[in-house]
């Protein structure tokens, strides 16, 4: 009997492999479960991922941040960023430190200095709160933020010293600016048409906020609020001030870039959220001390009559949309009374939540915080039973609304000390960077200058909590240190004076 041959066997291996799953899909889609099919189609992904992207799999890690959803089908609440962080962490450590004993990229003294003085505190109170983690049968659950921190500093190691070449990371911004535009495109869909949401949420939770509140109450949102809007037109903003230089924008051969930068402007206001202006100005101010160092101080008029000069717009000849004037409600001017209203009360909301947290949580634990631990019973709020705003219910889960006390009353006085230590370091670090053409990957180290140096400047004014900060900030900074470092290797040179002593010397060693 002649043997079947390897290359005459695949065919039918893969017809019985074809038919086995086409009987399984066909089961499971009779029955309505359609878990497994989508547990099974994110592992095929995660597979294509680990072996399929070679180097861009880091750039799609970092890129993944700027997603603001979740995949609600799961039964969790983890971001594709994080679920991709955990990913990479494991995939380094087995092909990079396993197979190639690849060591870890050195990290500056003080920078290491002023992270373990802050995530020392953190790991104390994640050790008294078992890091919230059920299974060990903690009381409390603050674990999805200590594992988000953990894997996050990991991921800032680990991107400093995975092997990818320079130019491939000058794809990074705009591969961001496709999953913001991605983003976009949902929420906007979803905003226009309510009923979508019913297909799109159970598999991407990014989903406009106006549309879900058309459903729930049946009233449209008075605000018209699209969150992606602003996240858009700051990261297209961002690219332009990336490829060209302030001094520069206003000249004529860079109309097409002015263009893009009023239009990334327009997206911001657009969007409804002062904090998203607020990062448009600070990525403004940050290119702007980049590039013109003391100069930005003539710079900061430019900004201001740019601002009273659309409030008088408003004012005088047309109304912009209700959206754009709730943005713009911090600059005088005849606003929409409802936007006004609407971003009073949003400041109302702070102060009581400031003054509860200041009186009742504060004075307790001032020096080392409280970390991240929280009772689970403080998340369980029904959507269907309308309540008033529960002010404790914020504080204890540490949404204070305040990067500044959010920083407190997790790791303290002692601990912010060090957290403010570390950011001003990365801070002065991202206003170094320069238009030097031998730099293979200077655009994206100017893009991710910006970006590190506007969400380290906003997050103590806004209202983003420190467990989900540091996720991306680590990233970021991973990347922003990698980028710099090989702009600016240390190698050890000998002054010219000196090159034929040396030589000499080192001959002498050799022949020695």
């Amino acid at each position: 009997m002649t043997p079947i041959s390897t290359e005459a066997a695949k065919p039918f291996i893969i017809g019985i492999l074809g038919l086995v799953l086409a009987v399984a899909l066909g089961i499971f889609i009779g029955s309505s479960d359609y878990r497994p099919i989508i547990i099974g189609s994110l592992m095929v992904c995660g597979i294509v991922l680990w072996f399929g992207t070679g180097q861009w799999f880091w750039l799609i890690v970092i890129a993944s941040s700027y997603l603001t959803g979740t995949f609600p089908i799961l039964g969790g609440s983890f971001t594709p960023f994080q679920i991709l962080m955990g990913v990479g962490v494991v995939k380094f450590f087995i092909e990079e430190v396993i197979l190639r004993r690849t060591s870890f990229a050195v990290v500056e003294r003080p920078l290491i200095i002023a992270m373990v003085g802050f995530m020392g505190i953190l790991t104390l109170h994640g050790i008294h709160d078992r890091f919230g983690m059920r299974f060990l049968g903690s009381t409390v659950w603050g674990g999805r933020n200590y594992v988000n921190v953990y894997v996050g500093l990991v991921t800032f190691f680990v991107v400093q010293s995975t092997p990818v070449k320079s130019k491939l990371w000058n794809k990074l911004p705009y591969l961001i600016l496709l999953i913001t535009g991605f983003d976009l495109f949902i929420a906007t869909i979803t905003t226009i048409f309510p009923s979508l949401i019913y297909i799109i949420y159970p598999f991407y939770s990014a989903v406009g906020i106006g549309g879900i509140s058309e459903i729930l109450t049946g009233q449209e949102d008075i605000t018209g609020r699209i969150g992606s809007f602003g996240n858009f037109g700051c990261i297209l903003v961002a690219i332009t001030l990336s490829a060209v230089s302030v001094r520069h924008l206003f000249r004529l051969g860079n109309f097409s870039r002015l263009i893009a930068v009023a239009f990334g402007s327009i997206a911001t206001l657009y969007s409804g959220y002062r904090s998203a202006v607020a990062n448009l100005l600070f990525t403004f101010l940050a290119a702007g001390i980049r590039d013109l160092r003391f100069g930005v101080v003539a710079l900061l008029p430019v900004i201001a009559v740019f601002l009273f000069g659309l409030s008088a717009i408003n004012s005088s000849v047309i109304h912009f949309p209700k959206q754009m004037q709730r943005a713009l409600t911090f600059v005088p001017g005849d606003w929409d009374q409802d936007m006004v209203m609407d971003a009073r009360g949003s400041n109302d909301f702070r102060r009581q939540v400031w003054k509860l947290w200041w009186e009742t949580y504060f004075p307790t634990h001032p020096v080392i915080g409280r970390g991240f631990g929280f009772r689970s019973e403080w998340t369980q709020q029904s959507i269907y039973i309308p309540t008033a705003v529960d002010y404790q219910q914020m504080v204890e889960v540490g949404n204070i609304h305040n990067g500044l006390f959010a920083s407190l009353d997790a790791v303290g006085i002692i601990g912010t000390i060090f957290f403010i230590a570390w950011n001003i370091q990365l801070l002065l670090r991202t206003f170094r960077v320069s238009f030097d053409k031998s730099i293979l990957a200077g655009f994206a180290l100017r893009f991710v200058a910006l970006q590190l140096a506007a969400s380290i400047l906003c997050y103590w004014f806004g209202a983003v909590t420190l467990g989900t900060f540091l996720p991306q900030q680590f990233a970021l900074a991973g990347v922003f240190l990698k980028l710099h470092r090989d702009a600016n290797p240390k190698a050890d040179r000998v002054p010219p004076t000196l090159q034929p002593v040396h030589q000499e010397r080192r001959r002498a060693t050799v022949g020695a």
